[in-house]
């Protein structure tokens, strides 16, 4: 899923990632930004979150609301980036979803440089 450039994303915030190239089984939900776990397994999941030029977000992964990984990027005149990858053994219908975290509103830089991806590793 990559992410439009988004504004005024509030504290604790789902971002929504619209473009939704590939989602076998439907567990992503791109009205809330949120992917339930369709049956339980380890899953990997992988964002990357950009800040808008002379811009700072700090998002988290977030496992059924607890955050298991933080993102930061702080721009100085440019963009800047920050990723995290995460190894998650979920149960049917948990959730995993990217949050905005410790700044409200705040936004991001879109156009294919932020992007949130999972995937069933073993049941």
């Amino acid at each position: 899923m990559k992410a439009a450039g988004q504004e005024h994303i509030g504290l604790n915030q789902n971002i929504i990632f619209e473009q939704v190239l590939t989602n076998e089984g439907g567990g992503y939900h791109p009205n809330h930004g949120v992917f339930t776990a369709p049956q339980s397994g380890v899953y990997v999941f992988s964002s990357s979150i950009m800040a808008t030029a002379n811009g700072e977000i700090h998002t988290a992964i977030v496992h059924n609301g607890n955050a298991v990984a933080r993102m930061f990027a702080h721009s100085v005149g440019t963009h800047d980036q920050g990723s995290q990858t995460v190894v998650l053994r979920l149960n049917a219908g948990d959730e995993v979803a990217v949050q905005n975290i410790d700044i409200s509103d705040d936004r991001i830089y879109g156009a294919l440089y932020t992007s949130f991806s999972g995937y069933l590793l073993l049941q």
